[in-house]
């Protein structure tokens, strides 16, 4: 009896024990009850220490974009795709899925959709901050799918516990982004789909990626909702940009055993705006192999063209050598380096060189900038060194070169200049840091005569080349069986509208343009065919105005006032083809030809045309901000153009030049003048 109430006291001491223990342990910090799980239930010490690795950067992350209320419909919607998907894989190779079959499936789908209205879905853009939201249920799901990958999968398995935590381990690949799902969950999703263990290598692995969310979306069609909805989002067809295409696939991939991260290119040499993309490490090669989850393979991805400034990869851990570690403590930190989990890694893919600048101006800043221009703000900071005081000098670890550099300070004031631009230019191997020669502190002024705000670029030049040896005919038979050649292209045209007067005129009911056979493009951008007003001739308006680059070229300005351009008998096409709409930057160089169509046998004189261009030259009517570098970007002078050319009269001499336009347009590039004329920072330089 005794012996029986003994045991019947240490079961209801049990009993309380583990009740106690479970009214304890609901009521602990998400923190203590991880690490609780993972070392008295699943007694896991490297989970353990994932879940600390986890916890203790909890801090760093937030999330600006999430999911209010997960629609069911939404979710049956896409239960659906993925089902599909599933029958047409045991049927098909995933990139071999006849596009005759999705499109039936698509188009019963869309039928159904249009009887059933999808509801909004509901999202919310305010700031979350993870440590805040994110449970103990959500962990321990994400980070026990996280070893089963690593543990048995293909690709992971042969990862070091270091490499694992930063490559497969987190639950977001970029801070800030948001949508965020463990990774069971897609796992559970895109696993079956993708099948990855059957592959050979990781390059396959992004392949099969690439084309099942193709298929995806080839399944869906266009977009059905007008606001971000995360993994719903990435299912249809629409505005997908490089941030969301490099997150979900880094998320994805890594959930399914890849150890992959993002990165984002900080900006480019010749061009405004930055560029998200995915890297893996190959351990074969001893490499980093950049892509586009979405369209490029590891590999295929070049930062020379365009020339990718510095590149930085996206952590889940704190980069103790990040600028928001070194800074002093009332330092400001510009926005572009606020992330505390960012590391530089430029040298992982181009030459990268070490330089030290003096520093001739008073701050207690430890840390300085290099700068690039910018299009849209003067200036874009780049990379960070780190001031000596006792030298007086700041050390750079990450510098290209062949780029314009603008050494600067960031005070609460904004960016404080503290050396001259230079560019770091090498010779047999050897950097030196070299100022651009034309500019000088010299107080005199001059007269500008500006033509462009950007220089012309390379591929617009060999589309100007490849007209050479087009023709203009003329025909009365509408398939140009008998035909006369009335101006043939001689040299490659410069970016403007310009006159082209026939070598042989006649009357015919047929004009056109013929690109030479070696490169059958009909790179016209702007065309005109010009005749007389005498002739009386109905379809007929105004001719536009040649351009002019000068003011020698205006003082010699023709009367336009007795020419007329013909119209096609087709008048509707003649405002939206692509040749007569007015943009420089289209032509229907898809086709060979231009044609002309009249009613009846007409006169055509010559033809004005522009090649296709990136318009960047002076535009009439626009207005322009003329500044000039002095320890920043000081305004000069705005002025309205009145024809393609710009003057500016009475401006500091000798100086680093940056024309804006104030009304449209964003290339722009700053410039000097070198015997009177534009020489800008890069192509010309």
């Amino acid at each position: 009896m005794v012996r029986k109430k003994t045991y019947q006291s240490l079961l209801v001491a049990i009993f309380l024990i583990i009740v106690s223990g479970i009214i304890i342990f609901r009521n602990l910090p998400v923190k203590n009850k991880v690490l609780f799980y993972y070392t008295y239930i699943d007694c896991d010490s490297l989970k353990c220490e994932s879940a600390k690795f986890l916890l203790e950067n909890l801090q760093y992350h937030f999330s600006l974009n999430y999911i209010v209320s997960n629609n069911d419909d939404w979710e049956q919607w896409r239960k659906e795709t993925d089902t599909i998907i599933k029958g047409l894989l045991k049927n098909y190779p995933y990139d071999a899925i006849p596009n005759d079959t999705i499109k039936s499936i698509r188009e019963h789908r869309n039928s159904l959709l249009e009887i059933k209205t999808m509801s909004v879905m509901e999202t919310a853009g305010t700031i979350m901050y993870d440590k805040n939201f994110i449970t103990t249920e959500f962990l321990v799901q994400h980070i026990d799918n996280a070893f089963k990958v690593w543990r048995t999968g293909k690709f992971a398995k042969g990862l070091s516990f270091e490499e694992f935590k930063e490559y497969i381990l987190p639950y977001t690949s970029l801070r800030s982004y948001g949508f965020i799902n463990h990774g069971k969950r897609l796992n559970d999703i895109f696993a079956e789909i993708l099948t990855l263990d059957s592959v050979e290598n990781i390059t396959e692995c992004v392949k099969r990626y690439n084309r099942t969310i193709s298929n995806i979306r080839n399944l869906n069609g266009k977009n059905r909702h007008t606001t971000p909805a995360g993994i719903y989002g990435m299912y249809v067809h629409g505005v997908h940009d490089c941030t969301d295409i490099a997150v979900n696939g880094c998320n994805i991939l890594r959930a399914c055993g890849v150890p992959i991260v993002v990165e984002n290119v900080i900006g480019y040499r010749d061009l405004t705006g930055k560029h998200f993309h995915c890297s893996v490490y190959e351990k074969e090669c001893n490499q980093w192999r950049p892509f586009n989850p979405e369209s490029s393979l590891p590999g295929n991805f070049s930062f020379e063209k365009p020339k990718c400034l510095n590149i930085y990869r996206h952590l889940f851990s704190a980069q103790k050598d990040a600028p928001v570690f070194i800074k002093n403590t009332e330092e400001p930190v510009p926005a572009e380096f606020e992330n505390p989990c960012i590391k530089d890694v430029t040298s992982d893919y181009v030459k990268t060189y070490s330089i030290s600048l003096p520093r001739d101006t008073a701050t207690n800043n430890k840390l300085a900038y290099l700068a690039t221009f910018n299009a849209q703000s003067g200036l874009k900071v780049v990379t960070w060194g780190i001031s000596d005081t006792l030298s007086n000098t700041v050390k750079y670890e990450n510098v290209l070169p062949d780029v314009l550099y603008m050494p600067v300070f960031y005070t609460r004031y904004g960016y404080k200049s503290f050396s001259y631009p230079f560019y770091l230019k090498i010779q047999e191997g050897e950097a030196t840091i070299t100022p651009i020669a034309e500019i000088d502190n010299d107080t005199a002024t001059t007269n500008l005569c500006l033509t462009r705000k950007y220089p012309r670029k390379e591929s617009m030049k060999r589309v100007a080349e490849g007209l050479v040896g087009g023709q203009f005919l003329g025909s009365n038979k509408n398939n140009f069986s008998e035909a006369d050649v009335l101006y043939t292209i001689n040299d490659a045209p410069q970016p403007l509208l310009a006159e082209y007067k026939f070598k042989t005129i006649g009357k015919y009911r047929f004009y056109r343009f013929s690109a030479p056979e070696n490169n059958p493009r009909a790179n016209i951008s702007h065309l005109e065919w010009v005749s007389s007003k005498s002739y009386g001739y109905d379809n007929v308006e105004p001719v536009s105005r040649v351009h002019r680059l000068s003011p020698n070229e205006t003082n010699t300005m023709s009367n336009d006032s007795d020419l007329v351009k013909l119209l096609d008998k087709n008048r509707n096409r003649m405002t939206w083809a692509k040749e007569y709409d007015g943009n420089m930057q289209t032509a229907p160089g898809g086709y060979r030809n231009i044609t002309l169509s009249l009613e009846e046998p007409q006169i055509v004189t010559a033809v004005r045309f522009a090649p296709l261009n990136a318009d960047n030259g002076i535009k009439r009517g626009n207005v322009y901000e003329l500044l000039y570098w002095d320890n920043g970007w000081k305004h000069c002078k705005t002025k309205i153009a009145d024809y393609e050319y710009i003057q500016f009269d009475n401006v500091p001499k000798n100086k680093l030049y940056w024309l804006k336009n104030l009304t449209e347009g964003k290339e722009e590039m700053p410039f000097t003048m070198v015997n009177g004329e534009q020489r800008f920072i890069y192509d010309e330089i």
